[in-house]
């Protein structure tokens, strides 16, 4: 098994992935109040649709066995030689069995193993049969439709990313298990989640839901899933934070919907003004919402390296007394305006403070940068992004995301493989 920090697989199988654990058909749970962390009930609207695509199933070659060599003739032998003997080969330790975390396979199908992070699947629940009907962490939640069921090994605390994209008249839901026991779930959602997990076993279930009429809704799915270990270059913060607005705590890393933000001033632009004698802006600010605006494209490619058709236009003036282009604090440098995140923060975070943003829908991830604009008004939201930042990820206003306190606050502004800690071009 690759330790998941340095990005590779969970393990490298040596059996074809699909051999793994699951239980035997289980009747209706009982029911009990179990945290949904922050998730919304499933409202069985339809999903964004999505090719219907399939993924082969992954397999990899067993292990050939190992020659064991001749007969050295006792004539051949010398002080120093580096033939190994019978003795030697019979004293070399046993490989250890890859599989053997993976509990033995009680029914078909069988949990598929997750082997690598991000890790991504597209299938269908037509193709498969039902097991579970309820979770504990949504009892009132109707999943009596087919399922498929993954398993994964987690070896470190960290943070657990998923999202599923369906069909418009598909809904798939996700749910995560600490045991192959829908009385056993932690978090569940229709579009996605985030959680963080202590070392163990873990279980991913994607249910169809069914609807008030009984109608299950079955079909194409895609689904990824991601797993940020607390040691590695995408470690975040364990927090809760208070928000202006908002009675209760926000509990840090969080997952939910995010604004498209406009932009700031930023203060190559406020330099340049002064140098040129305010010929950019006489009155030190744009003066509507695309007063220069193609000139700041110009300035954010230059600084991010994000070569891209940018539109969205400067921050609205008025609210209630601020200028277009302006933020709630000093204007940001270019290099972190490209990339700049806001939340309805009550104590403002240090300028140019990192946090890992992340897509739960395709494991892409982000190191914005925080402290300089604050928003938005409406606490549903969990915060705004910069419009690079909705490009890379392909996202859009209102798509969710996930917003964390980095552990390393050297990281650059920009995009990052979780894997290795290394900027991406974007």
């Amino acid at each position: 098994m690759v330790h998941p920090q340095m990005g590779a697989s969970l393990m490298i199988l040596g059996l074809v992935l699909m051999g793994t654990a699951c239980t035997q058909d289980t009747d209706d749970p009982t029911a009990d109040n179990g945290a949904v962390n922050n998730q919304t009930p499933d409202s069985g609207s339809p999903d964004t649709s999505i090719p219907d695509t399939s993924t082969p199933e992954d397999t990899s070659a067993d292990p050939q066995d190992t020659d064991s060599p001749g007969d050295v003739p006792e004539e051949d032998a010398s002080p120093g030689d580096d033939t190994l003997s019978m003795d030697d080969v019979n004293d070399q330790p046993d490989t250890p069995d890859e599989e053997d975390w993976v509990p033995p396979c009680e029914a078909e199908p069988c949990p598929m193993v997750i082997d690598r992070f991000p890790f991504t699947d597209a299938r269908d629940t037509q193709t498969s049969i039902n097991r579970f009907d309820r979770y504990s962490c949504a009892p009132n939640t109707n999943e009596s439709g087919p399922e498929f069921a993954y398993i994964m090994r987690i070896d470190e605390p960290g943070f657990i990313l998923a999202g599923v994209t369906d069909g418009s008249s598909v809904d798939i839901d996700l749910h995560l298990l600490d045991a192959l026991d829908p009385d056993a779930c932690l978090a569940r959602n229709d579009e996605a989640f985030g959680l963080r997990v202590t070392p163990g076993i873990h279980y991913l279930i994607a249910d169809t839901w069914v609807n008030s009429g009984g109608n299950a809704l079955p079909g194409p799915f895609e689904m990824t899933l991601n797993f940020i270990p607390d040691s590695g270059p995408c470690g975040m913060v364990e927090d809760a934070i208070p928000r202006i607005g908002a009675d209760d705590l926000l509990t840090m890393p969080a997952t939910g919907p995010v604004v498209l933000e406009a932009h700031l001033l930023t203060a190559e632009e406020h330099e340049e003004n002064i140098m040129s004698g305010m010929e950019l802006f006489p009155q030190e600010w744009p003066q509507s919402f695309t007063d220069g605006i193609e000139h700041h494209y110009e300035i954010s490619q230059a600084a991010s390296g994000f070569v891209t058709d940018r539109n969205e236009p400067w921050a609205p003036c008025c609210e209630p007394s601020n200028e277009f282009a302006q933020g709630s604090s000093v204007k940001p440098p270019a290099e972190a305006e490209a990339w700049y995140i806001n939340m309805r923060w009550r104590n403002r975070p240090e300028r140019g403070e990192r946090y890992i943003v992340l897509n739960p829908f395709n494991g892409k991830a982000v190191v914005g940068a925080a402290g300089y604009e604050n928003g938005p008004g409406n606490v549903e939201r969990i915060g705004g992004a910069a419009e690079e930042i909705h490009i890379y990820f392909g996202s859009r206003h209102l798509d969710t995301m996930t917003f964390g306190v980095a552990t390393d606050q050297t990281l650059p502004f920009g995009p990052i493989d979780c894997n290795n800690g290394q900027s991406i071009a974007p």
